[in-house]
């Protein structure tokens, strides 16, 4: 018996948005920013969540000035972090807009060597922007 080609056509039609429901059933859930009022320790976790998850968009969306501009620290991109451990006792505090954060990560490396793969203490400082957020402007291997 043969079927008609409209069948045929329909059962295509069915596998196709069966793989697409599945592609994005197994996406990991977007990371939401935190409100403007969170503290520097809740910005910074955001961030480290969005360099595990590779998303670099919305990494980038809680930073700030040279952060930005020549992504100063901004490791998102350059290696893969597999791990993040905040020190305890929280951030320094040079003065009341910065929030200075020593963090070890753990990474795979990066293509031009400038990464070794393995553990990598990392500092951050966090500016306090005129609406009162925090922001991260700044990383790199010396506070």
């Amino acid at each position: 018996m043969t079927r008609p080609r409209w069948t045929l056509g329909l059962i295509g039609l069915g596998v196709a948005v069966g793989g697409l429901i599945l592609v994005l059933a197994t996406q990991p859930p977007a990371i939401q920013l935190p409100p403007t009022s969170a503290a520097p320790e809740v910005v910074l976790d955001t961030y480290l969540r969005t360099l595990i998850a590779g998303d670099c968009e919305t990494g980038r969306r809680l930073g700030a000035g040279l952060f930005l501009t020549i992504h100063a620290g901004d490791l998102c991109g350059q290696t893969r972090v597999t791990s993040y451990h905040v020190s305890p006792g929280g951030p320094a505090y040079p003065n009341a807009s910065e929030a200075v954060f020593a963090v070890q990560l753990t990474t795979t490396g990066s293509a031009d060597g400038t990464v070794q793969p393995g553990g990598l203490a990392w500092f951050y400082s966090l500016d306090r922007q005129a609406d009162g957020s925090w922001r991260i402007s700044n990383g790199g291997s010396g506070p």
